[in-house]
């Protein structure tokens, strides 16, 4: 009795051990963000690179042709619409769980969309008020902090909260942007 119960313990070591060390060996994940896609229409899609269990690389995309947002620049309610935004940034874990854990992350992001301004134009002795539209891109430095849970060793959940400043074109473009997110992806 006693030597299959240590058989047995002994099995499960080496199960969990061999579970630990299979989401070790795999080094890449792709993901889409959920909330983006749902609260605002934008397409989110992330790939990241793991070089070891603290330490990893990425890159974000973003496509926004939201009809809600774009009602709102037209009327008014705003004068910048994001169209795009490609995110690199680097990732370190804060806690050392290989299945969850908390990150930091430092980004940078180029954006860009359409800006709209109020212009007066001289005709004649008289002042006419015009609505222009032009676009812009811009730069942008940031931070983010997050938590990551695999389940079954590959199915990623990831909630992302984070704000960058853009700092060349800051006439046209909005002074902060946001990475902001609930995320499933997949590690392979």
């Amino acid at each position: 009795m006693k030597k299959i119960l240590v058989a047995l313990l002994l099995f499960y070591g080496i199960v969990n051990a061999q579970n630990e060390s299979t989401i070790s060996d795999k080094k890449n994940e792709f993901r889409v963000d959920v909330l983006s896609a749902i609260l605002s229409s934008k397409i989110s899609v992330s790939y990241e690179r793991f070089f070891t269990n603290d330490f990893s690389v990425g890159l974000n995309v973003n496509y926004s042709d939201s009809k809600k947002l774009t009602e709102d620049f037209e009327e008014g309610n705003t004068n910048n619409l994001g169209k795009y935004e490609i995110n690199p940034y680097v990732r370190y874990a804060l806690s050392k769980g290989k299945t969850s854990y908390y990150f930091a992350e430092v980004f940078a992001s180029y954006n860009g969309g359409d800006y709209k301004e109020i212009a007066r134009e001289e005709n004649g002795g008289t002042a006419i008020y015009t609505t222009k539209i032009s676009n812009y891109t811009d730069i942008a430095a940031g931070g983010s902090l997050g938590y990551k849970m695999y389940f079954n060793e590959s199915i990623a959940v990831e909630l992302l909260v984070g704000f960058g400043y853009n700092f060349l074109n800051t006439d046209k473009s909005p002074d902060k942007i946001s990475r902001v997110g609930i995320n499933l992806g997949y590690r392979f």
